[in-house]
């Protein structure tokens, strides 16, 4: 037993762990990322604006400020809606939507509108504004139609139920059915962590 004792430490000093040999788990993905995609993909990027018409301000938030969003506050932010710009960001938050968003989400007007902070404000409204949305992608029901309403209902650019624009007029589904479905299920997937049927 003496010897085991005082021989352990030999054993440790002759054989050290190389750092390289360290397998540190591989970081859970975001699962609301496959609906941020493709709620973008109908809505914009990080700077987009509008003045009220989708497509006003093809230039951005840069072309009216000569800043980016992560260059601006969300403070600042709330006040340019007040005046210059109606929908802003990767999903085009209006400013009653965010304005709840930045309630639920707990977010500081001294924060940075950054793309960071962005995916937290569209995590609300799945969580609060949306929740059939949120509660589809943790498996707290398997209602795919009730999500997908509340999508299009959310964003104008996400079909309804005819292939169209629930909003009707100038607004045009970018976005099927099929393309949001798919994305629910993904992001479903990405949540539980075992994956399931994604034909529609």
């Amino acid at each position: 037993m003496r010897f085991y004792v005082s021989a352990l430490p030999i054993l440790l000093l002759s054989s050290p762990v190389s750092t390289a040999q360290i397998i540190h788990p591989a970081p859970k993905p975001n699962p609301i990322v496959p609906v941020a995609n493709v709620i973008a993909k109908g809505e914009g990027n990080w700077d987009s604006v509008n003045r009220g018409r989708a497509g006003d301000t093809p230039g951005g938030i840069k072309s009216l400020t000569g800043k980016t969003f992560s260059q601006h506050t969300v403070g600042e932010v709330k006040s340019l809606q007040r005046s210059r710009v109606y929908a802003v960001g990767r999903y085009q938050f209006i400013p009653s939507t965010l304005s709840y968003a930045v309630q639920k989400a707990g977010v500081q007007a001294s924060e940075r509108f950054t793309p960071e902070v962005q995916n937290r404000l569209l995590q609300a409204l799945l969580d609060h504004k949306r929740p059939s949305i949120g509660a589809y992608i943790r498996g707290e029901h398997n209602n795919l139609d009730l999500a997908l309403r509340a999508m299009a209902l959310e964003w104008s650019s996400i079909a309804w139920t005819n292939g169209r624009s629930y909003y009707g007029g100038s607004n045009r589904a970018y976005v099927t059915r099929h393309e949001a479905g798919v994305a629910l299920r993904r992001a479903r997937d990405l949540y539980s962590g075992s994956p399931t049927e994604t034909s529609q």
